[in-house]
């Protein structure tokens, strides 16, 4: 059999990954066709299944009991978790408008906001804007306390550049974030489509033809 986990020869191996993953069984990926809009920056596991969103019977996650995803960079990778603290926390804060904005442009933002909360809800807002400057102004004076000076100009000065692009794509005069999420829906529909004829050709055993649209498919930028 195996030798004794003595930590020396023998010992767990862990394998730290930086956020959640996803698994969706493959008669449900063709059928429902979910995919994350490129928009969205933090969280994107989450944004995975409300491009679902309206379609009958929901589809939601299944959460084993006893399974734990533990986030823990802290206890390894201090470092560099300081390192990029202004990056992250200008990112929470961009969450909040990318999500409440993409809920919007998804139709009814309140029913799907409760059918997402506690968990993704919590990033879709009724008052959004309100909620970012709140938390920037108070994310800023915590940098310029605990981080210094330095740290706190860089959040001020990279997060604002941030949440000014953010506000200006998600303003729903512009339609942006609806353009951008209908041409990328456009796409993941040809690249399900795409999967279904190459698999419709291969079980022909024609390899030729399957060749043949993988060389057809095009990029449109």
């Amino acid at each position: 059999g195996r030798p004794p986990l003595d930590g020396r020869t023998a010992c767990l191996q862990r394998v730290h990954v930086t956020g959640g993953t996803n698994g969706i069984l493959v008669e449900a990926l063709r059928r429902r066709r979910p995919f994350t809009p490129s928009f969205i920056g933090r969280a994107e596991d989450q944004a995975y299944l409300m491009s679902t969103f309206g379609q009958r019977p929901d589809l939601g996650y299944v959460h084993c009991p006893g399974l734990v995803m533990r986030h823990d960079k802290e206890s390894f990778a201090v470092e560099a978790v300081r390192a990029a603290r202004a990056g992250k926390a200008a990112g929470d804060i961009v969450r909040v408008l990318q999500f409440s904005a993409y809920a919007r442009a998804l139709g009814d933002a309140g029913r799907l906001k409760r059918r997402i909360d506690p968990f993704t809800g919590c990033f879709v807002s009724r008052v959004p804007r309100a909620v970012a400057f709140l938390r920037f102004a108070l994310e800023a004076l915590t940098m310029f306390k605990g981080e210094g000076e330095a740290a706190g100009i860089e959040f001020m000065s990279s997060g604002a550049r941030r949440l000014r692009q953010a506000l200006e794509f998600g303003d729903p005069s512009s339609g942006a974030l609806e353009r951008r999420l209908a041409h990328e829906k456009e796409g993941w529909e040809a690249y399900y489509d795409g999967l279904g004829a190459a698999e419709a050709k291969s079980s022909a055993s024609d390899r030729n033809a399957v060749a043949e649209i993988v060389r057809g498919c095009r990029i449109r930028t």
